[in-house]
């Protein structure tokens, strides 16, 4: 299995055991509103439903690489790469309440577009963020990605609507390999 560090930050596959965690942080009316996979209120079945499907030997499957980022052993976020070309790859993220401002968006935005880049191939990293969400954008400018222009519109299950989306783009070329990042196999 994949590992990734960068500073005091470890993204690991999740794990069957994270379901709990999962359902406390995700049931954060923010983290919903400003995701567009993500229910509110979120319930444990939620969280088991979720982890069943990207955990526990899952990682992977479907051209989807999700990460729990932990600080010292405890879930704090999550982000993930997700497939949508032949070597096209979506960054998404989302922090936990108690730990944002703290910097960790970035830095997970950082870790999982340099995976993408470096371990599954991606030339192109997309990313996309709700227009009444502007943290978010500056996290991915922060990271590197560039506005694109491009508005869509893109359903958030946990505001049951669809949402303006501004698109973002950073391509292989651009990207700065940050060597505080280490990606390496967990088992290594």
């Amino acid at each position: 299995m994949v590992e990734i560090r960068t500073g005091d930050l470890v993204l690991r596959p999740i794990e069957l055991e994270d379901a709990a965690r999962f359902a406390y942080l995700c049931n954060d009316i923010d983290v919903a509103r400003n995701t567009s996979r993500i229910a509110h209120p979120y319930s444990r079945a939620d969280a088991d439903a979720f982890v069943a499907k990207r955990g526990a030997g899952m990682f992977g499957d479907d051209n989807e690489y999700v990460f729990a980022v932990c600080r010292e052993n405890e879930i704090v976020a999550c982000a993930g790469a997700h497939g949508t070309g032949d070597t096209v790859y979506e960054i998404g993220y989302w922090v936990g309440a108690d730990y944002r401002r703290q910097g960790i968006a970035t830095r997970t935005a950082r870790a999982v577009t340099q995976f993408a880049f470096l371990e599954l191939g991606a030339t192109v990293a997309t990313a996309g963020f709700f227009a009444d969400n502007p943290t978010s954008g500056r996290v991915l400018d922060r990271a590197g990605f560039k506005a694109t222009g491009e508005t869509i519109a893109m359903h958030s299950l946990g505001r049951g609507e669809s949402v303006d989306t501004a698109r973002l783009t950073l391509a292989r070329a651009d990207f700065e390999v940050s060597p505080a990042i280490v990606i390496t196999a967990a088992d290594a």
